[in-house]
């Protein structure tokens, strides 16, 4: 980006700042931080629904065999990273405001994309756990982490690694694989 002369870097207004975005980066991402800075999302295309949708599912599966909180996929873009992320928000019920954005960034091997979204997942399923699900977790006699270490039961949760060109759940302490994302088990 050229340095332009705007009163030594800074702006009387969003405007002014929005215009020397678009003169300096295009309009196009003028546009994107325009949508953000208001809020406005935008409904995903076909393609970006069919990605985001397809990366999810394996996540989503390990989610809900485990018996841990099932996030609510909003399919719009709260915020543009480029054309090669696909941007959602995920959020626990429809009555609950805000959530949390999430990225496919469809430029990485499938599988640090995979351990990417599995982490993002997994930070947001940590800060539902902790706003009101350890209680009732641990009233239920259930770990409060997810998904549980079987190696470490109420110690810590799996990590998501690519490891050899495949998304698994792997032991922190020891780093062993556990399983593929996608295809975790819980033992009863």
């Amino acid at each position: 980006m050229e340095r332009s002369d705007h009163g030594g870097g800074f702006f009387h207004s969003h405007e002014e700042w929005l215009a020397a975005i678009e003169r300096d980066l295009g309009a196009e991402r003028a546009e994107a931080v325009r949508r953000s800075l208001a809020w406005q999302p935008r409904q995903l295309t076909d393609s970006e629904r069919t990605e985001l949708r397809a990366n999810l599912e394996p996540v989503l599966r390990d989610i809900r065999v485990s018996g841990a909180i099932v996030p609510d996929v909003v399919e719009q873009a709260y915020e543009d990273a480029g054309p090669q992320v696909v941007s959602a928000l995920i959020q626990q019920g429809q009555e609950h405001a805000g959530g949390r954005s999430i990225q496919v960034k469809l430029g990485q091997p499938p599988a640090d994309r995979l351990a990417d979204l599995a982490d993002q997942l997994q930070k947001w399923e940590a800060d539902q756990l902790q706003k009101w699900e350890v209680e009732e977790l641990a009233a239920a006699g259930r770990p409060a982490t997810w998904p549980e270490c079987p190696g470490h039961p109420d110690s810590h949760p799996l990590s998501p690694e690519a490891r050899d060109g495949e998304a698994a759940w792997c032991c922190p302490a020891s780093g062993q694989v556990v399983c593929s994302i996608g295809t975790l088990h819980v033992s009863s």
